[in-house]
């Protein structure tokens, strides 16, 4: 059995690399947004609302691997920012259910539309549509099957 290294001809072990292009991605995303005042964070919180359907801090904590603390603070600062709306969750007397306000719902699209844009250039660079198509496929084959 032949063994595979995960170091690329690069030299850059695989973990590595997809971690540089993570904070890449998270860079882009500080720059493009900052001018929304909107972080990548609250994005991603908003994002999850909005396009997964998750609805509870503690399943959005989860989904984005945030810790309950932290999510605690960013659903209070995006409740003050009136992006999102906290209503006592019916199932469970003790939750909370979030919803997205019209402005959050606005913002959002913003956000979206910046990220298209203008980072989703930047974070490909000079691959072709082929290339992007091709290291989407690789990257969703590395994923845990869900």
């Amino acid at each position: 059995m032949a063994i595979i290294s995960n170091t690329n001809s690069s030299g850059i072990p695989l973990g590595k690399l997809i971690g540089l292009v993570n904070q890449h991605k998270e860079r882009l995303l500080h720059q493009y947004l900052m001018p929304l005042d909107m972080t990548a964070a609250q994005f991603k919180v908003l994002a999850v609302i909005a396009f997964d359907g998750v609805n509870s801090p503690a399943k959005i904590s989860k989904a984005l691997s945030i810790d309950c603390g932290s999510m605690t603070r960013m659903v209070e600062r995006l409740v003050k920012k009136s992006l999102i709306e906290k209503y006592p969750n019916p199932d469970d007397k003790r939750g909370v259910v979030l919803s997205l306000t019209t402005t959050g719902q606005s913002l959002l699209e913003q956000c979206v539309d910046v990220i298209e844009d203008q980072v989703s250039p930047l974070l490909v660079g000079d691959l072709s549509q082929k290339e992007v198509d091709q290291l989407s496929q690789l990257l969703k084959r590395l994923l845990p099957l869900q």
